[in-house]
């Protein structure tokens, strides 16, 4: 389950299927449309369904050039990444040349950690999220060589199946990406912005303060739009941390203030700024990150049961 073993193996796809999985890449099926090409839904002879990102490649490569990019996105398969199922190379009429690259990926259409569909997430299921976040970044950082770093993960990039199973969609992934007039470069797909994958100093760092975002979103409960809103929000929960029990809940979500234990509560908020600290040799490694997160889960649940018992 770790490794993404519940997914299907990994294999290359012939253009027609996927001209079939989408009605022919009709406008219906096109999901959306930006500097990284197109994202189209759709659904596999099988019933799969699959989401099928289209990039249009410069005519003077070969497919040669993009084999080790293809090797690499293969192995970037776990169960708390949107993982890719497969690629299609399409060439040219006179296949000298790739024309597109077609690499598909699972659909998850349940909803964002932002706006899940259903009731709103209790506050167990949003420590459980969280581990699910780190643990697909530590995934990236660790679980295949060389590292994905750089991800700019935001909390709208944190996808949720039916179950609440948590998957990050969108990440550092490593490609040619012809479509920015790049030349040779390594770019970042499907993210926001060229990451170039060179090695420097505290490089995983900036990946423990999107957490850190992403933490203090799910424990104000509203959306985080700004870095100045970054920048009061943690200010409130630094302040919060070293007072008593009635302060810290007067900043949390109120769906929740009443269900979350205050030493849970206290180890999420301390977390959260740590992750946000302006420093990033300050900050906590994705191994502490996991740590904290597990203990605010034990002391929630252990409160939960003592309630029980008086109960």
């Amino acid at each position: 389950m770790k490794l993404g073993a519940n997914l299907p193996v990994y294999r290359s796809f012939a253009l027609e299927e996927l001209k079939e999985a989408t009605n022919n890449f009709d406008a219906s099926s096109l999901m959306s449309e930006g500097s990284h090409g197109q994202m189209y839904r759709g659904k596999l002879t099988d019933g799969t369904l699959v989401a099928i990102r289209s990039l249009r490649m410069r005519k003077e490569y070969n497919s040669q050039i993009y084999t080790h990019h293809i090797e690499l996105i293969s192995k970037l398969r776990h169960s708390h990444l949107v993982s890719a199922l497969g690629h299609c190379l399409a060439y040219d009429k006179d296949a000298s040349s790739v024309s597109n690259i077609y690499l598909i990926f699972e659909f998850v259409p349940y909803g964002t950690l932002r706006s899940s569909k259903g009731p709103k997430l209790t506050w167990i299921q949003r420590i459980a999220a969280a581990i699910g976040v780190a643990k697909g970044i530590q995934f990236l950082h660790t679980g295949i060589v060389p590292g994905v770093f750089s991800n700019n993960i935001k909390i709208t990039d944190v996808l949720l199946d039916q179950n609440l199973h948590v998957k990050l969609s969108t990440y550092n992934l490593p490609l040619l990406a012809d479509s920015m007039g790049m030349g040779n470069a390594i770019v970042s797909f499907p993210g926001r912005k060229a990451n170039f994958l060179t090695r420097v100093q505290n490089e995983d760092k900036s990946d423990v303060y999107d957490i850190g975002v992403i933490l203090l979103e799910i424990i104000v409960g509203r959306p985080i739009m700004s870095q100045n809103e970054v920048f009061v929000a943690k200010d409130l929960l630094q302040g919060s941390i070293t007072k008593d029990d009635a302060a810290r809940k007067s900043i949390v979500d109120p769906e929740i203030k009443n269900e979350c234990s205050d030493e849970s509560l206290k180890r999420m908020m301390e977390l959260c700024v740590m992750c946000l600290s302006n420093q990033p040799t300050h900050r906590p490694s994705i191994e502490d990150i996991l740590w904290n997160l597990q203990f605010a889960t034990q002391v929630q649940n252990s409160t939960h049961n003592n309630n029980q018992e008086l109960v």
